[in-house]
């Protein structure tokens, strides 16, 4: 069972870093002209998100 619970806390991670990364360039980082800005969110998010697919895809094989 807690095996399951942390999967699906990883699951809502990931969901939460999706939103986020959609919702805050639009919202927080509006007022930024620069495109490096969202850009580092991104690059950022995107690493987040690749780590956290692992940690639920990583007993797959088993």
């Amino acid at each position: 069972m807690k095996h399951i619970k942390s999967k699906v806390l990883w699951g809502v991670l990931i969901v939460f870093l999706i939103l986020l990364a959609y919702v805050l360039p639009y919202t927080v980082l509006s007022g930024i002209h620069a495109w490096y800005g969202s850009f580092l969110l991104w690059g950022i998010i995107g690493l987040l998100i690749i780590i956290a697919n692992f940690m639920v895809t990583k007993d797959w094989g088993k």
